[in-house]
């Protein structure tokens, strides 16, 4: 599509059933971010090219063509198109006494507002659909409203639920899988066997994979992911020592410290006194730790 498009399609008395309220597509500008903010209604966003990351509740989920991500009333989000490829997306805005049994089928649950879809172009084809009724007389109120419940269909039968997601991941996106996992999950206790046995391959599979992606082991790459955050609130935040243990997957901060001191021969409130950016970024280089700008 050559240009972006909006419609804002807000009826008087809608319809409590099921109402379409907005839908649009949209080229986002490199780094464009969006929130945090709650909305008072659902949206589902479709990613149909480039790349973004998606935050809601303390989880980050790196996002690209075919995922999708549901915001649901009430819930605080933020989500930002990345700085290299940033996203085109599309997406529907709507609310109704059958949004929640609808978006149950699709698959998105409380704990899962991210699914991948199939043949995402149908979302675009559908927005586009949507953009050619535009007024509030009955003929386009009731074609946008079989075009909406059209458009829910598709996404049923085609999103990717997550008990299917071991059946659709391809041998070459095992690693690149399992590393989006532990950049969603790092807070958690992660197990490499009960992850392998989630995507459906061998635990000793996914270390070579992982290894090959990285140059380390999923421990290490664990490690310093989790590093990666607690440098970042260390450096840029007021939080407790406890706090940023907690917050980086730790289960207290004496085992936080030790993993801390082990890596960069000093306690986090030596390193946080340190002072001195440029002694800092030798640190952080010298033991292959990125700053994460943005965590969450």
């Amino acid at each position: 599509m050559e240009q972006d498009a909006y419609m804002n399609c807000v009826q008087p008395h809608p319809d409590p059933a099921l109402s379409l309220e907005f839908c649009g597509l949209e080229h986002c500008r490199s780094g464009h971010r969006y929130g945090p903010l709650a909305r008072s209604l659902f949206v589902i966003h479709v990613v149909l090219a480039g790349k973004g990351t998606f935050v809601h509740r303390g989880r980050q989920w790196l996002l690209g063509t075919g995922d999708m991500f549901l915001i649901a009333p009430g819930e605080e989000t933020l989500y930002m198109a990345d700085e290299e490829d940033p996203w085109y997306y599309g997406w529907i805005g709507f609310r109704g006494e059958q949004a929640g049994e609808i978006l149950g089928r699709v698959g998105f649950v409380p704990d899962t507002p991210v699914l991948h879809l199939r043949e995402p172009e149908r979302m675009e084809e559908g927005v586009l659909e949507l953009l050619q009724y535009p007024e509030m007389n009955a003929e386009d109120t009731l074609m946008r409203k079989g075009l909406l419940y059209q458009m829910f269909s598709n996404l049923i039968r085609l999103s990717i639920k997550p008990e299917d997601r071991r059946g659709e991941i391809e041998d070459s996106s095992y690693g690149e899988y399992a590393l989006t996992y532990f950049q969603n999950h790092f807070r958690e206790k992660i197990r490499i066997g009960d992850l392998a046995d989630k995507i459906g391959i061998s635990r000793s599979y996914l270390m070579r994979l992982v290894k090959e992606e990285t140059g380390v082991s999923p421990k290490e790459f664990l490690i310093r992911l989790r590093m990666s955050h607690a440098v970042h609130y260390l450096l840029h935040s007021n939080m407790e020592i406890r706090e940023v243990a907690m917050i980086c997957g730790y289960e207290d901060a004496l085992a936080f410290s030790k993993a801390f001191k082990g890596k960069f021969g000093m306690n986090p409130t030596e390193f946080r006194n340190i002072g001195d950016e440029g002694k800092i970024e030798e640190l952080l280089q010298h033991f292959s730790i990125q700053i994460t700008p943005d965590a969450m």
